[in-house]
């Protein structure tokens, strides 16, 4: 949203029709915007290329700004109407755009006419004001001040829903741009519009120019910094995810049983580490295909999310095993077992519930159903802070897992325990 050099130009003094200003008396600084604007629209249209689509978003964007510093600066060569039409209608993309490209770097839900309905309108304004060179410098401020609005709103609920380094540096440059934008406004509404020009060298100008840059590339460095944030999250997500059943994976799950222990030894609760394993899941591999096994395992994650809390954990070992992670159960040992054999219990009729399968028939692009039925034996055991090592509770619950199985599946079995059949706990 770095409008601050670009998207006030609409309200700079008209030359004199018959005035044409020499190169050597324009700011150098005015180049060097010039310059940046479209090394940095190069860079992003690279860095998108093939990769990052929404960053097309953002290198069109910068490509406008120096566009339209160009036809603004020398405007007094160009045929009137094009820094008055084409040079505004740049502009009112540029901010659009520019808005898009937050909307979407902050995975926000912003209805489209916010962000893109003012801008026809905008298109047809400075077509109706061409000759009315007041009105039209006090639409372009309401414009800018417009966008600068939508900017502050979806970069302040960006930054609700997440905090980042780069979302931080993108809301400065918002917010010292929307500031640059009053202090403007309020020399233009005073009469005082000669001061805020640029082109001409002198102090003002060189101030604003500065500044100028500085905020574009305070936002340039403030969005390759989110895009590079976002990347590491999602590598840090795929590292510790499941990419079948998106539920966590061993790493993860060690994570979690440190952050259970920790937990467990601050408030003396006892937790409970379950064991899963599917029976007879490799028939229907060997039957139907890992196709079909992998819709299975997919619809068995669900079910196993939707059985538990929200402060506790269900990973993929691998395979058709599975773990759920209980916390916080009771601080009397026999309360505890007894709350954790219900969890496993009630996971366990979940998962038996019949499963809808889609088979793929002979006939290329036909489905059929496939109704399909399935038991599980859990294992678990019991913790209480630092009790037990991981090594023992999956060396426990694994083999109360086993004995499930030998007990004639589909039972439950806590280390230390006698297996419990399929009639459920009261």
């Amino acid at each position: 949203m770095l409008f601050h050099c670009c998207a006030i130009s609409v309200q700079w003094p008209e030359p004199h029709k018959n005035e044409k200003k020499p190169l050597d008396a324009v700011q150098p600084l005015f180049f060097i915007n010039i310059l940046v604007g479209i090394a940095l629209a190069l860079c992003l249209a690279y860095v998108a290329w093939g990769r990052e689509r929404d960053l097309t978003v953002w290198a069109l964007a910068f490509s406008l700004y120096p566009i339209s510093f160009l036809l603004f600066g020398f405007r007094a060569h160009l045929p009137e109407w094009v820094p008055v039409i084409v040079a505004n209608t740049c502009l009112a993309v540029m901010f659009a755009l520019f808005s898009e490209g937050l909307k979407r770097l902050f995975a926000l839900r912003v209805p489209w006419w916010i962000i893109w309905g003012l801008t026809p309108f905008a298109i047809l304004g400075f077509i109706l004001l061409r000759d009315d060179f007041d009105t039209r410098n006090n639409f372009g401020a309401l414009l800018t001040v417009y966008h600068s609005a939508v900017s502050i709103y979806i970069v302040r609920t960006g930054l609700r829903q997440e905090q980042s380094q780069g979302r931080w540096i993108i809301c400065l440059a918002v917010l010292f741009t929307s500031f640059s934008f009053l202090v403007r406004a309020i020399l233009m509404a005073t009469g005082n519009g000669a001061m805020v020009g640029f082109v001409q060298p002198g102090v003002p100008q060189t101030v604003l120019l500065s500044l100028g840059m500085v905020w574009l590339i305070m936002f340039a460095i403030g969005l390759l910094v989110s895009y590079k944030e976002r990347a590491e999250r999602e590598i840090l997500r795929l590292a510790l995810h499941d990419p079948l059943t998106q539920l966590g994976n061993r790493r993860a799950l060690h994570d979690r049983l440190q952050m259970a222990f920790e937990s467990s030894h601050r408030n003396g609760c006892y937790g409970a580490f379950m064991v899963l394993d599917l029976d007879r899941f490799k028939e229907l591999n060997d039957t139907h295909g890992h196709a079909l096994g992998d819709q299975l395992l997919v619809e068995v994650a669900y079910r196993l999310k939707d059985c538990v809390n929200d402060t506790d954990t269900v990973v993929r070992l691998g395979g058709d095993e599975f773990v759920v992670l209980a916390v916080a159960l009771d601080r009397d040992e026999s309360q505890a077992l007894r709350k954790a054999q219900i969890i496993a219990h009630r996971l366990r009729e979940k998962l038996q519930q019949p499963y809808r399968l889609q088979l793929h028939s002979a006939e290329p692009g036909e489905l059929s159903r496939l109704h399909y039925n399935l038991s599980v034996s859990i294992g678990g055991d019991l913790f209480q802070g630092y009790d037990k090592s991981r090594e023992t509770l999956f060396k426990n619950a694994d083999a109360a897992m086993y004995l499930a199985k030998e007990s004639g599946r589909n039972c439950v079995v806590f280390h230390g325990n006698e297996p419990l059949p399929m009639s459920g706990v009261a």
